[in-house]
């Protein structure tokens, strides 16, 4: 048998910038099985490069992003890997039955040897996931969410051999028994949302908090900073749009581009007056690129202090803004290799101190 790892899950580290990979799954050439295969190869090359985590996220009836078996494309994954900790970027919990999610989560957080991160979200500006669950609007969204959350964590708690009871506007359980529970007690749980239904959630059970790629970095900074005020410690993970090459025009030119596509390829649709900044069809490079992490390595390590500076100790995820997985496999090789050189990464010792910090 092999032998069994307890891996820490992500903490702060003062001074230094923790970093994962942000993954879409996305099929831009309409051939998923090669998607498929070149978003393991990304994540597999992710821990060798030496990043600390990858997370997937999840989507449904999109043509082109089409990670909608998150759990599956996980468990291959953590089978290729030894090190690197697997996040859900975000489970849509309202769209999925939440007692399996729970069971899936678990047997994949034994297999990968206590490596999961499970982020959680409502579902994003994509109203058709929504519509073919029969979610009538965002809010029913939310509350699902939070409700489906909540029962996933007393399965995950109960007492081996014993049933758990739950009574819920949505979900109700009686004497359920769940098998098997997780490796990690607690699995380590993220809201991907800075609402303050979010905010107050995360604050009670001491959960992480997640920006998405496209939050402005702005009003991303002032929340950030009133739940520090408010909760002191405080798991912050914050994803970015991310491309770097050694020529400093060629990385402007692809980084941009994949950022100027990505809500059209995407097919996202915004609530009036929620769409970000940088999604505008007029957006200006300037508001694009505060908003990033684009440029040669020393430009893209200026913007890492930057985001460093405003919002203290975070888990930085990089978002391929290229969508070729071999040009994102290079820009995220290169600049690993610039943090490395200049110390601004986690040291290579133990696992142990790696995950401590």
């Amino acid at each position: 048998m092999p032998e069994v790892l307890h891996h820490a899950p992500l903490l702060p580290a003062p001074g230094l910038t923790r970093l994962g990979v942000f993954l879409n799954v996305e099929d831009p050439h309409h051939d998923p099985a090669v998607a498929l295969h070149e978003l393991v190869q990304t994540a597999v090359s992710a821990e060798a490069q030496g990043y600390e985590s990858v997370w997937l996220a999840e989507h449904h009836h999109n043509g082109f992003a089409i990670g909608s078996a998150l759990t599956v494309l996980l468990g291959h994954i953590a089978a290729l890997t030894t090190r690197i900790r697997l996040g859900t970027g975000a489970a849509l919990l309202p769209l999925n039955d939440p007692v399996r999610i729970a069971e899936q989560v678990a047997t994949l957080d034994l297999l990968s040897r206590g490596r999961i991160e499970f982020g959680v979200g409502r579902g994003g500006p994509f109203p058709d996931q929504y519509r073919q669950v029969g979610l009538a609007s965002p809010d029913e969204a939310r509350a699902r969410m939070h409700e489906a959350l909540a029962l996933i964590r007393c399965l995950w708690a109960g007492q081996d051999g014993r049933g758990v009871d739950f009574e819920g506007r949505f979900h109700r359980v009686r004497g359920m028994r769940l098998e098997p529970k997780p490796l990690q007690r607690p699995v380590p749980v993220w809201l991907a949302s800075l609402s303050p239904d979010s905010c107050e959630q995360a604050a009670v059970h001491g959960d992480g908090l997640m920006a998405t790629p496209s939050s402005d970095l702005g009003q991303v900074a002032q929340v950030v900073q009133a739940q520090r005020a408010l909760r002191g410690d405080l798991r912050f993970a914050i994803a970015r749009f991310f491309h770097c090459e050694a020529d400093q025009g060629q990385a402007l030119a692809r980084g941009l581009a994949g950022v100027r596509a990505y809500p059209v390829e995407m097919g996202v649709q915004f609530a009036p007056g929620r769409r970000p900044p940088m999604f505008e069809p007029d957006a200006s490079d300037r508001v694009i690129l505060a908003n990033a992490v684009i440029g040669d390595p020393a430009h893209c390590l200026v913007q890492v202090q930057r985001l460093q500076a405003l919002l203290g100790p975070h888990l930085l995820l990089l978002k391929p803004a290229a969508h070729e997985p071999a040009q994102a496999r290079a820009a995220l090789g290169l600049f690993m290799s610039e943090m490395r050189q200049k110390g601004l990464t986690p040291g290579a010792g133990t696992a142990s101190e790696r995950w401590h910090g």
